[in-house]
């Protein structure tokens, strides 16, 4: 997955993740539980599936706190790129993404309001090859390509993922078990959420390790059954994160490296970067038996002052963490 279409549309679960990855205290969450997966998706995840992450865009676009980035932040540039590059308008044509992987292929599925017909000339003008398979049509290479299965449902992936997914498509039926259940116990007012049911765990990179930080995740990893975050946006967004340990001992080791690591984060905190502090203030890790929590409660302007500061983040020590993420 390496193409420029590819990393543009798989990046939009991240893209708004690191938009609203902050929390605070005056967007509580109801009692109300089950995160909201569009009806069209279900019969087309695969039962191998290992990892799920989604994005409401239609609800996020209504919150105060997109409109007042959209207005604060260079976000609509960022959003015209997407569109450019994809054929796609998160502003108005997308209304939800959902991201599976079973640790060896990644498919991207998107819901919304376009048809193929229209988007196959937009994502032709883009140089991409039109490869007939089946009763469906593969836009893109073997690497990257996009297929309409149904009126406003695209997916894109490897020519190999998206095959399979045709090939079997007519056995799935619903979403795995494990992660309808686990979505059911979660807020049902988070508009953005995953849930890993091993594949970070498996991760592995041969990218060199200068600061410790890949061989420290990947011992912690090793105590660590599945995890999950929400988050919940209004005019802030508010982050709740569960993760199930294989013992009560892992997950007094995992609590004690998060606890260190945000530690150590304060720390090496340069002086132009003070407030960063607030955010690490702002983030409470604790544990009950087997499971950890990370909470966060952070306020709107510090959200835009991170944002302000995540280019210059990225190219220091996150690097270290960009090592876990798929290719």
């Amino acid at each position: 997955m390496n193409s420029v279409r590819w990393r543009a549309l798989a990046g939009v679960v991240p893209l708004v993740c690191s938009i609203l990855m902050a929390g605070c205290g005056s967007c509580g969450r109801t009692s109300k539980r089950g995160i909201y997966v569009d009806p069209a998706f279900g019969p087309l995840v695969p039962p191998d599936t290992r990892l799920m992450a989604g994005v409401r865009l239609d609800k996020v676009r209504e919150t105060p706190l997109y409109k007042k980035l959209n207005n604060s932040l260079d976000l609509q540039r960022h959003l015209d790129l997407f569109s450019q590059r994809t054929g796609l308008d998160p502003r108005k044509d997308l209304w939800q993404v959902l991201l599976v992987s079973n640790g060896t292929q990644n498919l991207v599925f998107a819901r919304g309001r376009f048809t193929e017909g229209e988007m196959e000339p937009k994502l032709g003008a883009l140089g991409s090859q039109r490869q007939q398979y089946k009763d469906y049509t593969l836009i893109g290479n073997p690497q990257t390509s996009v297929v309409f299965l149904n009126p406003g449902v695209a997916v894109a992936g490897s020519q190999a993922a998206l095959k399979n997914l045709i090939d079997h498509r007519a056995e799935y039926r619903e979403l795995p078990p494990t992660f309808s259940r686990k979505l059911a116990s979660m807020p049902a007012e988070d508009q953005v959420w995953a849930v890993d049911d091993g594949v970070l765990r498996q991760s592995q990179s041969n990218a060199p390790d200068s600061t410790g930080m890949r061989s420290m995740l990947s011992n912690l990893a090793g105590f660590v059954k599945t995890s999950s975050v929400g988050v919940h946006i209004t005019d802030s967004a508010a982050i709740k994160s569960e993760i199930d340990c294989v013992s009560t001992e892992g997950a007094q080791r995992v609590r004690d490296a998060l606890k260190g690591a945000v530690g150590l984060a304060r720390l090496n905190t340069r002086s132009d970067q003070m407030g960063m502090l607030r955010l690490y203030d702002a983030i409470k890790v604790d544990q009950k038996d087997t499971t950890v929590t990370i909470d966060a409660d952070v306020s709107s302007d510090l959200i835009e002052q991170f944002l302000k500061m995540l280019p210059e983040l990225r190219n220091g020590s996150n690097n270290q963490l960009q090592q876990f993420m798929p290719k």
